[in-house]
C-alpha cells in the first residue's frame, strides 16, 4: 500500500461509503488528501508522509506499554515486546484508583501472541497478558524488567451501559425546551424552578422522565448564538437556566427594593419570544448582587459554602478555569466583575447544584428516570470548547451529512471536527470529560447524532460544493463505546443513541449488545410505502418520541402548516417541489386515520377518508394513544403537542428567517397540565404503556 493511501487508513479517510439508498459511492483520491491536510497532516513531501506512517503504524510496537489502554472487565493486557525480550522475566504494578496496589510477574513467551509488526526486520511481537480481576475505572500500571521501566493509563470498562429501569418496564414522560418554558415568577426565560414545577405536576401523573434540550454554555457575545445545539462549550452550563429564587443569596427584598426590576421581569415574562440579550442583562445585573452577597458572607469568612465552592473549583480543574478565564475576557453582560473568573465559577457552581436539584427531586417524587440530559454533537469554532483544545479539533473542516431525501446537496452543520488520531494521543480525556459533565445531574443522556462515535462526515467549507465532495472520517469506535459504558455505569446514567439519518451498517446491533436506546420519532415510523408502523413493529430497544425539535408538532403537521411555511421560507424551493410534499403528506395523513381504526383509536367523531377535518383534541389524544402502545421502552411526548400548537421550535436550514430557539410556550406550565383534556390525555396514555400489549 503505497504510502499516502496508508496514511488515510490510518488517519481514518475513507475511501467509499454507502449512500441513504443504498448506493456504494466512492470518494476522489484529491478530495480525501484534502481531508487529510484539513487533519494536519503534512502531504506533499514523501519523507515527511513516511515518518508520519511511522509515528501512526509502527512506533507503539517498540514500547511495552500503550501510553494509554483500554480493556473490557476481565479481559487480556495486550503488551508489545522485542524478540530478543520474549523469553526475559517482567514484573507488573497496577495502582488502582483507591491507591491500592497489585503485583504479578511473567514471561511473555508463556501467554499468546496476538499480533506482530516487522520493523527493520525485526519482528516484534503482542502478547495477552492475564491479569487477575480488575475493578471498573481508571488506573495506572507499570511494567519493569531490571531498571527498565514503561507506564502507562489502563481504563477497565464494563460490558455495558447502565440501565436505569429494568428490561420490559415501559415508561412515558414529556420533552421540552427548558427556555421555552412559562410561569407566573420566571424572568423571562424558563429555568430550573420551572423544571421543579414541571416534575411537581407530572410525577403525580405518573410520568417517569422529562427530556431536555441541551443546557449547555452559549457564546455570552453574541446575541444570535441561542440555538442549544451550537454552544461554546458542551462541559458547562447556561447560567441563563439559574433560577435567580434558588440561589441562597437571594431574598425577596430585592425584588421589592427596585420597581424597575419588577417592571422589566413582568415585560419579559409576557413576550412569546425568549428576549435572550434583555434577560442576559437582568439576570447578571442580579448574578453581580448576589455574587457579592456570597463574597462577604462566605468567602470571606471560609464558611461551609466557601468550602463547597472551593471544592467544586478544584474538581473542575483546569477545564474549569479556562472557561472562566474566556468568560471573563468576552462575556458582556457582567460589569462588577466582569474580569473575575471567580465570578463564572460561581455561577457554574449554582447551576450544577440547581440541575442535581432537580435531578434528586424528580427521584423523590417518584420518577423512575427523571431527567433526561442531550449533548449536542459538537460545540462552535468561537467557543471555549475548540479554543481550549486546539489539539484536538480541526476548524479546516466542519461536521454535515452527505446528500439524503431529505437534503439533496447534503448539509454543513457549521461545528469544526475533532481529529481522531489526536483524541487517541490525548488519552481521550476531552471525551471523557465531555461524558462526565453531561451526565452529573442526570437519569439518561441522549447523545445527539451517536453515529459520531463510528464516523463523521466531513466538509471542506473552502470548496465550491463542500457537501457533495465531503468523506467520512472514521473514529475509534471500540475504544469510545467502551469509555461510554465506563462513564454510564460510574454515573448511574442510562444512555439514548440519537441515530436518525444515515446509520453505518451493524451500528444498532453495538447498539443493542451495549445496551444504548435508540431513538425513534413517530412521523419516520413508515414502511416503505408510508404507510405507519403498528406499535408492536417499533424497535423495542428504543425511545419514540412522538415529535421533536427538528419537526413540526402534531397539529402543524395536521394542516400543512408546517410545508407552507418551509416554502414561504425558501427551504422547499419550487412550486413543483411544494405540491409533491403536500400530496405525500395527504397519503400520510389518510394511512394515520386507517392505521388508528385499525387500532380501535380513531374518535367518534372522524372518519377514515376525513383528511381535511380540522385537527382537534381527540384526534389528538388518539394520535398519543398510537404512540403510547409502541413496543419501544420508552415514549416521549412533546408538551408543544398538548397544547396543540401550531408554531415550531426550529426550522431546519432557517437560521435569520425565523426566530429558532425562542419560541416559548403557550402557557404557563400549571395551567397546561391542570386541564382537564390534557390530564385526561395523559392518563390515557398512562394506561396504555401499562396494558398487555395487542
Amino acid at each position: 500500500m503505497p504510502n499516502l493511501e496508508k496514511l488515510m487508513y490510518l488517519a481514518g479517510v475513507s475511501a467509499d461509503y454507502l449512500d441513504y439508498s443504498g448506493r456504494h459511492q466512492t470518494v476522489a483520491f484529491e478530495q480525501r488528501l484534502k481531508i487529510l491536510a484539513a487533519m494536519g497532516y503534512a502531504v506533499a513531501d514523501p519523507a515527511q508522509v513516511a515518518e508520519q506512517v511511522f509515528e501512526l503504524d509502527a512506533k507503539p510496537w517498540q514500547n511495552w506499554v500503550p501510553p494509554f489502554t483500554i480493556i473490557n472487565a476481565g479481559e487480556a493486557l495486550k503488551l508489545y515486546f522485542h524478540p530478543d525480550e520474549l523469553a526475559a522475566e517482567f514484573c507488573w504494578t497496577i495502582r488502582l484508583e483507591d491507591n491500592s496496589c497489585l503485583n504479578g510477574q511473567f514471561v511473555p513467551l508463556h501467554y499468546p501472541e496476538n499480533g506482530d509488526y516487522s520493523i527493520d526486520s525485526m519482528r516484534y511481537s503482542a502478547r495477552a497478558i492475564a491479569l487477575p480481576p480488575l475493578p471498573i475505572g481508571y488506573h495506572r500500571i507499570e511494567v519493569a524488567r531490571g531498571d527498565n521501566t514503561a507506564t502507562g493509563e489502563l481504563a477497565v470498562c464494563p460490558a455495558h451501559c447502565f440501565e436505569a429501569s429494568p428490561v420490559g418496564d415501559k415508561q412515558w414522560g414529556i420533552t421540552c425546551q427548558l427556555y421555552s418554558l412559562r410561569s407566573a415568577r420566571n424572568w423571562g426565560i424558563g429555568d430550573f424552578l420551572d423544571l421543579v414545577e414541571l416534575i411537581d405536576c407530572l410525577a403525580p401523573l405518573k410520568a417517569g422522565m422529562i427530556g431536555l434540550n441541551p443546557l449547555h454554555a452559549l457564546c455570552s457575545d453574541n446575541p444570535d448564538a441561542v440555538s442549544p445545539y451550537s454552544p461554546s462549550d458542551r462541559r458547562f452550563l447556561n447560567p441563563l437556566y439559574l433560577a435567580p429564587e434558588l440561589m441562597p443569596e437571594f431574598n425577596t427584598e430585592l425584588m421589592d427594593a427596585d420597581d424597575s426590576l419588577l417592571s422589566a421581569v413582568a415585560t419579559l415574562r409576557q413576550g412569546t419570544l425568549v428576549d435572550y440579550p434583555a434577560v442576559s442583562a437582568l439576570k447578571y445585573r442580579l448574578f453581580e448582587i448576589l455574587y457579592e452577597r456570597f463574597r462577604q458572607q462566605h468567602l470571606t469568612q471560609h464558611s461551609a459554602s466557601c468550602q463547597a465552592f472551593r471544592h467544586f473549583r478544584a474538581e473542575g480543574g483546569e477545564a474549569l478555569q479556562t472557561f472562566c478565564e474566556y468568560e471573563a475576557a468576552r462575556n458582556p453582560h457582567a460589569r462588577r466583575f466582569a474580569t473575575e473568573p471567580d465570578f463564572f465559577a460561581y455561577l457554574q457552581w449554582q447551576a450544577s447544584c440547581q440541575l442535581e436539584h432537580c435531578q434528586q427531586h424528580a427521584a423523590a417524587q417518584g420518577m423512575a428516570i427523571g431527567l433526561i440530559g442531550d449533548i449536542a454533537v459538537g460545540s462552535v469554532s468561537p467557543g471555549n470548547e475548540v479554543q481550549a483544545n486546539r489539539d484536538i479539533y480541526r476548524t479546516g473542516a466542519t461536521i454535515g451529512a452527505p446528500p439524503d431525501p431529505f437534503s439533496s446537496t447534503g448539509q454543513d452543520w457549521g461545528l469544526p471536527v475533532t481529529n481522531p488520531v489526536s483524541l487517541r494521543q490525548g488519552h481521550f480525556r476531552q471525551f471523557i470529560q465531555l461524558l462526565r459533565a453531561n451526565m452529573t445531574g442526570y437519569g439518561a443522556i441522549r447523545i445527539d447524532h451517536v453515529m459520531s462515535l463510528m464516523r463523521l462526515w466531513w466538509c471542506l467549507p473552502t470548496d465550491e460544493y463542500p457537501y457533495r465532495t465531503g468523506a467520512y472520517v472514521y473514529y475509534p469506535f471500540t475504544e469510545l463505546l467502551a469509555l461510554l459504558r465506563l462513564e454510564s455505569q460510574r454515573c448511574r446514567c442510562q444512555v439514548i443513541g440519537e441515530d436518525l439519518g444515515v446509520v453505518p451498517q451493524d451500528f444498532r446491533h453495538e447498539m443493542f449488545i451495549n445496551r444504548i436506546l435508540g431513538n425513534s420519532v413517530f412521523y419516520f415510523e413508515q414502511h416503505h410505502n408510508h404507510y405507519f408502523k403498528s406499535p408492536h413493529e417499533h424497535r423495542e430497544q428504543a425511545v419514540l418520541m412522538v415529535t421533536n425539535h427538528d419537526v413540526p408538532t402534531l397539529a402543524d403537521w395536521w394542516s400543512g402548516g408546517d410545508i407552507q411555511r418551509r416554502f414561504d421560507l425558501g427551504v422547499i424551493q419550487d412550486e413543483a417541489e411544494l405540491s409533491q410534499v403536500a400530496g405525500q403528506r395527504q397519503q400520510e395523513k389518510h394511512h394515520l386515520l386507517h392505521l388508528l381504526t385499525e387500532q380501535g383509536l380513531l374518535p367518534p367523531a372522524w372518519r377514515p377518508d376525513h383528511v381535511h377535518q380540522p385537527y382537534d383534541i381527540d384526534l389528538c389524544e388518539a394520535i398519543h394513544r398510537h404512540c403510547a402502545r409502541s413496543a419501544s421502552r420508552w415514549v416521549l411526548l412533546q408538551l408543544e403537542d398538548l397544547q396543540m400548537m401550531t408554531e415550531p421550535v426550529n426550522i431546519p436550514g432557517t437560521f435569520r428567517e425565523y426566530p429558532n430557539w425562542r419560541r416559548k410556550q403557550a402557557s404557563n406550565t400549571a395551567d397546561v397540565l391542570t386541564d382537564a383534556a390534557v390530564m385526561r390525555l395523559l392518563t390515557s396514555v398512562d394506561k396504555e404503556r401499562t396494558r398487555d400489549p395487542v
